[in-house]
């Protein structure tokens, strides 16, 4: 495979060749899962991850490998949380309001939709999965079974909020998939997105996290990556927060001990022997959690 390939997220940048992934390991674990993905690999020894020189986002490729409807439906099968209230969707119901119409991409089993309908709050939603689908259908959810790209022509301008959560990192088509969702979004309108941190808390730390592989993730989001996006589109960064990662502390622990250096790995154990309540303080201190909303101004 080529050392360089165009970013999908900005198209007069070029992105370098960064790790390779050997494909029956990919397989290996996801069938643990009881998820065969063979048919996504098919006449490929190794995928690559690419990391675009202008804006530091990361990619695997080639992008055939990447899930389709049918996959994710067998997921929210196979994982029975897979689709729930997430600390995403608390953080941000707080500053949303009964005057605003919201558009929510990827609505999953419309557990944020239901959130904003127990506030009183007007939105509708975009979801691909049928299982899901026909869910929020008989929860009565306003969801269109349409990609953003089709949907947007009939709603030009529609939303005060376009928000996705654990979307983006989904998506391959990163700049058209952004750019038809701005389109439903009023001029002053915020954009609210939610994705996992991948740096540190799952790339550097979990490289071969097996959802975080192709072909449930397309790409790996961290705090650049996301400000990145304030320079390729019309739109203004106006907050990036962290997930504490006291909230998943004891999932943390051992996934970094597992990952980080023999040296290293003695010292924490050792002072959680000792101190856990110190090195828990101090780990929570200085290490950002497992997620990122980042909102931007229209």
């Amino acid at each position: 495979m080529s050392k360089t390939v165009p970013s999908p997220l900005k198209f007069d940048a070029l992105s370098d060749k960064i790790e390779s992934f050997e494909t029956q390991k990919i397989c290996r674990a996801y069938k643990a899962m009881g998820i065969d993905v063979t048919r996504y690999f098919k006449d490929l020894k190794e995928i690559e991850l690419f990391q675009c020189r202008s804006t530091g986002y990361k990619f695997y490729y080639p992008f055939s490998v990447i899930g389709d409807a049918e996959f994710y439906k067998e997921l929210s099968l196979k994982r029975e949380n897979y689709y729930s209230t997430r600390w995403e969707h608390l953080q941000i119901l707080p500053s949303l309001n009964t005057s605003q119409k919201i558009l929510e991409i990827g609505s999953g089993f419309g557990v944020f939709l239901n959130l904003l309908k127990g506030k009183g709050i007007t939105a509708e939603g975009i979801e691909l999965n049928p299982e899901a689908l026909n869910n929020c259908k008989e929860q009565q959810l306003k969801v269109h079974n349409q990609l953003i790209e089709d949907f947007v022509k009939d709603s030009v301008e529609q939303f005060d909020v376009v928000c996705y959560f654990q979307v983006l990192e989904h998506i391959t088509n990163i700049y058209d998939f952004i750019s038809n969702s701005l389109l439903a979004l009023k001029p002053g309108g915020r954009l609210i997105i939610g994705v996992p941190n991948n740096n540190p808390y799952l790339f550097i730390n979990d490289k071969f996290h097996t959802l975080n592989l192709p072909p449930h993730h397309a790409g790996l989001w961290d705090k650049n990556s996301l400000k990145s996006l304030e320079k390729i589109f019309n739109i203004s960064l106006d907050s990036l927060t962290f997930e504490p990662l006291e909230k998943t502390y004891n999932q943390f622990l051992p996934t970094y001990l597992a990952n980080t250096n023999a040296i290293n790995a003695f010292l924490i154990k050792s002072i959680n022997k000792i101190a856990p309540r110190l090195l828990k303080k101090l780990m929570c201190r200085f290490v950002n959690g497992r997620n990122i909303i980042a909102v931007f101004k229209k």
